[in-house]
């Protein structure tokens, strides 16, 4: 979930407007797609390169999402394109969907698990995340089969590590200690 500071304040300058013109939703919806496009190499290659125009590339990009989503999130990416930060786009969706959820008092967690977790599983962890936290949450939830097992939770700046990778470098840390 780190993402640099610069999309962190767009967020924050995209939510602010989104909020005046109670456009948050229509924001949520449009910051996805443009998330989206960074998947595509030969966007990002275009948008960022120092030889391209910048009025080339806001004609370009215009084209590609001007019946997509709106004038004001089109003027953003050609922002981002002018400054060779497009490959931002995911981090600031993502800032702004914290944003979002902070104003509706919710707190985001990411849990990380080795295999994928069922429903159960992930509302038995969310449960004990937010009696934990004190808050509702909402879960993201991913795989990495490099922990081997257990899972690994992180909420706001708090990270709840039960992986069974770390309990064996904690063992393997105390057997050399201990020797």
């Amino acid at each position: 979930m780190a993402r640099s500071v610069s999309a962190r304040r767009y967020a924050q300058a995209v939510y602010q407007l989104a909020e005046e013109k109670n456009e948050v939703e229509k924001w949520l919806d449009d910051l996805a797609v443009l998330a989206s496009s960074v998947h595509d190499e030969l966007f990002i290659i275009f948008a960022n390169s120092p030889k391209v125009e910048s009025e080339k590339k806001s004609a370009v990009i215009k084209e590609a999402f001007g019946d997509t989503v709106g004038e004001l999130a089109v003027n953003l990416v050609s922002l981002l394109a002018g400054r060779g930060a497009v490959a931002d786009l995911p981090a600031i969706a993502d800032a702004f969907q914290e944003f979002v959820d902070a104003d509706k008092g919710l707190e985001r967690a990411e849990i990380v698990s080795a295999v994928e977790l069922t429903a159960g599983q992930q509302k038995n962890i969310s449960d004990a995340l937010s009696v934990l936290i004190g808050k509702e949450l909402t879960v993201v939830t991913r795989v990495d089969e490099s922990l081997l097992g257990g899972f690994v939770a992180r909420v706001g700046d708090r990270l709840i590590d039960g992986s069974i990778r770390t309990r064996l470098e904690d063992m393997r840390r105390e057997l050399v200690r201990g020797t």
